[in-house]
């Protein structure tokens, strides 16, 4: 129970206005606040957060605490949460005593925190270095680029002297474990001696930061042009840094996003650093690997518009398909910006200024037009494949059909055959895969009446129709309690009670809004047949209460009440036998 009173500890001491507060502009109404929801695209104010410590949207359904929105907003687990708020708060997470924890959690707790603690310190001598008489060719490289001294300090620039020796030894001598320091990528390991050495070197020192503005890597860039060495080079993955699943300055940039509802993602530092001098402050950068999923997803936690920033060039445009590709899969608004070959984001800017810049953005294609147009260049065996890949990974099924007639329609594909080759891939997928996929379905069908099922099944197919659905007497047949959720969320939701399904619901949604599932072309063919199968199953039902009522009549020797019984039962019978002849 430990947790559950430091959690509640920190509840009391946090005002959860105030901390959402900070991120998001909120606007009181009577007793509660409200604002547009972070978490998804929209411009009414169905945000609503109340002084007892709550948050709610009614636009997409997400609630809970200042550790929830912790964790939605800045993608921690509860357990960096917790330790970030109780910090916050002062609360001594230690003084609840001790929690059941994994064998040697303790151990590599205590050694995150030291790999911080050296992180921080390093930072602090490569600021120092830089305001010092070391770092006067790299404040002239810093000018001659355009970082003023005020970004310098807001990103914590720095210089690494041109030693080996210069940050172990000033680790050292402030008692930092120098053989962790070499695990945690600070410091370098010789293969010859086995001794730490500086793996930086006069460069100008980029600190990488977690969403806590934490410092947990480096990149280091050369400044001597004249100088062989590689002109970037970054930290290794370490126990407190997976480069995969970060993004240089969005720490800083978070607020920007969360404001613009948009996001500029460029390949690099210097990129980012003057996007953010020119006052684009919702600017973040790739860490020197091609865009992966945790970045993406990460990405898409702050801003539902993506604009992506890349060369013109053949490798520009084919690390801004990749990228494109993965937003797109995932439902995501993307734009493409291409620079002018022979430019960068630095030459613009400073060259032609930041009207220039908006007016390149203005001209940038949607994501999925900018891959058609990549595709016109390539042989169409291989641009039937790239769409054929595209439509196997995307996430989110009702876009599916759309998508494919878009692709069809602008690679002059027949659109029939994508369909066929498609669902015959899926067809194709590897047996335990078609296994799996087959028990799932036979165990959600199992857990269902039959009646529920095509109710269900129209629902989902039909979304905006669910009101109609309701009043031919759907509702009081949905008992279980996966149809009955499910029905709830459509009702409410609509076209988008699909986002968030997990388990058996997500299952049954991909069955009837999926690849494999017919076109949703022909709804009054459909909702006439659920209407039919609705009349005759409640008039099933209703004959069933009614022979037991005559039964009943009968062995009390109510006559009267049995004829009375008999002419209700016939009134619609006659109305179904017309509406069969009709």
């Amino acid at each position: 129970m430990a947790d559950n009173d430091a959690v509640e500890l920190i509840k009391q001491r946090i005002s959860i206005v105030d901390l959402i507060g900070r991120y998001i502009p909120l606007r009181q109404v009577g007793n509660r606040f409200v604002a547009p929801c972070p978490f998804h695209q929209e411009t009414k104010p169905s945000f609503n957060v109340t002084p007892d410590g709550r948050f709610y949207c009614f636009g997409c359904q997400k609630s809970g605490d200042i550790f929830t929105f912790m964790m939605e907003y800045h993608g921690l687990s509860f357990r960096d949460a917790l330790e970030q708020l109780s910090q916050e708060a002062g609360v001594d997470l230690a003084a609840f005593g001790p929690r059941r924890q994994r064998p040697g959690a303790a151990k590599q707790k205590n050694r995150k925190k030291d790999l911080l603690l050296m992180y921080r310190l390093a930072q602090g001598h490569f600021a120092a270095n830089l305001d010092g008489p070391d770092g006067a060719a790299c404040r002239r490289y810093m000018e001659e680029r355009g970082i003023s001294p005020e970004l310098a300090k807001r990103f914590g620039l720095g210089w690494a002297r041109d030693g080996w020796h210069d940050l172990s030894s000033f680790l050292q001598a402030r008692g930092c474990d120098l053989n962790l320091a070499m695990e945690g990528g600070l410091l370098g390991k010789s293969a010859k001696t086995g001794k730490p050495y500086d793996p930086f070197r006069a460069r100008l020192m980029f600190p990488i930061r977690n969403t806590a503005s934490e410092t947990i890597a480096f990149g280091g860039r050369i400044i001597d042009k004249a100088s062989d060495a590689a002109k970037y080079i970054n930290s290794q993955d370490s126990p407190i840094y997976k480069k995969g699943e970060h993004l240089y300055g969005l720490d800083l940039a978070a607020k920007a996003i969360r404001v613009s509802k948009k996001v500029f993602l460029t390949e690099g530092y210097m990129d980012m650093l003057t996007l953010h001098q020119f006052g684009f402050e919702n600017s973040v950068g790739g860490l020197g690997t091609a865009l992966t999923d945790q970045q993406v997803q990460r990405i898409l936690g702050y801003g539902p518009q993506v604009n992506l920033l890349y060369d013109g060039d053949n490798a520009g445009r084919k690390a801004a398909m990749a990228a494109a590709t993965k937003f797109l899969s995932r439902g995501a608004s993307v734009r493409v910006i291409l620079q002018p070959e022979g430019e960068d984001i630095d030459t613009l800017l400073r060259g032609k200024g930041p009207d220039f810049f908006r007016e390149l953005c203005d001209k940038s294609l949607p994501g999925l037009r900018f891959c058609v147009e990549t595709l016109y260049g390539m042989a169409p065996r291989d641009a039937l494949e790239w769409c054929r890949s595209f439509i196997r990974g995307m996430q989110i099924p009702e876009l599916v059909s759309p998508t494919i007639s878009y692709l069809a329609r602008w690679l002059n594909f027949d659109e029939q055959s994508l369909r066929d080759g498609i669902v015959q891939d899926m067809a194709a997928q590897p047996a335990p895969q078609a296994a799996a996929r087959a028990a799932d379905n036979k165990a959600i069908c199992g857990t269902m009446p039959r009646m529920e099922q095509e109710i269900l099944r129209t629902a989902i197919r039909y979304p905006a129709r669910a009101r109609e659905i309701r009043d031919m007497g759907a509702d009081i047949l949905l008992k279980s309690p996966l149809a009955s959720a499910l029905w709830k969320k459509i009702l409410e939701q609509g076209e988008n009670a699909g986002y968030g399904l997990e388990g058996e619901a997500r299952a049954l949604w991909d069955r009837h809004r999926g690849l494999e599932a017919p076109p949703c072309s022909n709804p009054e063919a459909e909702l006439g047949a659920l209407k039919k199968s609705l009349d005759k199953y409640l008039h099933s039902i209703q004959k069933s209460s009614f022979s037991a009522l005559l039964r009943q009549s009968d062995a009390q020797g109510d006559f009267n009440a049995g004829m009375h019984v008999l002419d209700t039962l016939q009134e619609p019978l006659s109305e179904l036998k017309n509406n069969d002849q009709v």
